[in-house]
């Protein structure tokens, strides 16, 4: 990432620092009031929203594992995607030490290096663009800002169209020229993976499912909490804070995405101790739940204490991962081509 982006993503960050600084800190008192009324139905919601989001994630991997030749089961893979986001978000850096785990316990499994790469890039580029589909239609639902996102948004489709239906070639090889590495991966991954129009569309189903499930997540909390805010509002919070913490480089976000949520529900117009506890619960489930989980999954897949743990606690991992499966979305699809 080019500096002068890292210095204009860390001034946004710290002027919505400032914004609520100099808005006033919530209360202790009154958080703890808010968080005292919860609705635990809607908080049972949020948890499992948060569990079908991750083993929507681990069906997307799976399916781009077996694709290239590669066996992964279901249980298996939701633990690899616990482990994986729990590593990642534990350490600075940690993409590149979750990736290089993740390759490690990929090559374990007999996938082979480009099919590995292939895997990792493909759920890179599937998970980004619904995302940025996501933060497309955030962005568009806002009035004050819509005007300028559609005329934005118009003329880069247009651009783009442009030059792909009338210089195809040329517009592939400045891609080439411009983003070498990018593009060469993209190839690689092509070659290892082969894809049929229904992989395809199965693949970003289950990259956008992973994002709603997540936004339902933050919905069911702010149910849970009595902040009765519109759609729209939840999900530019939710893009907002995802993209200044990813764009960030921070561990899980720490911080950047909890003002960047805090700030967008009170723009919105909740109190300042009901949005505090609102971001509060939101990360408790989304973040260190999950952390705790993938670092129990982590310990798990450790070759020497699997054995010793089998007896006494692995039995409860495996009934919790096959309990997730049965209930996300994504069930009913006819793998016909994939072994369970």
């Amino acid at each position: 990432m080019p500096r002068w982006v890292r210095w204009a993503l860390g001034g946004v960050a710290a002027g919505l620092v400032v914004s609520v600084v100099r808005s006033g800190l919530p209360d202790p008192d009154e958080v703890w009031h808010a968080m005292g009324g919860l609705n635990v139905g809607w908080l049972s919601v949020a948890v499992l929203a948060q569990i079908l989001s991750m083993g929507t994630f681990a069906r997307l991997i799976r399916r781009l594992l077996i694709l290239g030749g590669a066996h992964l089961t279901v249980p298996r893979a939701v633990a690899l995607t616990y482990a994986r986001n729990a590593v990642t978000n534990s350490f600075p850096a940690g993409q590149v030490v979750g990736i290089a785990y993740t390759t490690r316990q990929f090559a374990r499994l007999g996938a082979a290096k480009p099919l590995i790469a292939a895997t990792l890039v493909l759920s890179g580029v599937y998970s980004t663009a619904t995302f940025v589909m996501l933060g497309a239609v955030a962005v568009l639902g806002e009035p004050s800002i819509r005007p300028a996102g559609v005329t934005v948004l118009a003329l880069v489709l247009v651009l783009v169209g442009a030059l792909s239906l009338v210089r195809p070639r040329a517009f592939g090889e400045w891609l080439g020229r411009r983003f070498p590495r990018a593009m060469d991966q993209m190839r690689a991954a092509r070659r290892a993976v082969t894809m049929a129009r229904r992989d395809r569309l199965m693949l970003a189903w289950l990259a956008l499912a992973n994002w709603l499930l997540d936004v339902a997540c933050l919905a069911a909390v702010c149910e849970a909490a009595g902040v009765h805010i519109g759609p729209h509002t939840v999900l530019l919070g939710y893009v907002a804070a995802k993209a200044a913490a990813v764009l960030l480089l921070i561990p899980g976000g720490l911080g950047i995405a909890e003002i960047g949520l805090a700030a967008t529900l009170i723009g919105g117009g909740v109190a300042g101790g009901t949005a505090a506890a609102v971001v509060l619960l939101y990360r408790l489930i989304s973040y260190w739940g999950v952390l705790v989980a993938g670092w129990a999954a982590w310990l798990l897949l450790l070759d020497g204490l699997r054995p010793r743990l089998r007896a006494g606690g692995h039995w409860f991992w495996d009934a919790f991962v096959r309990w997730a499966v049965a209930l996300s979305p994504c069930t009913p699809y006819p793998y016909r081509d994939l072994p369970r």
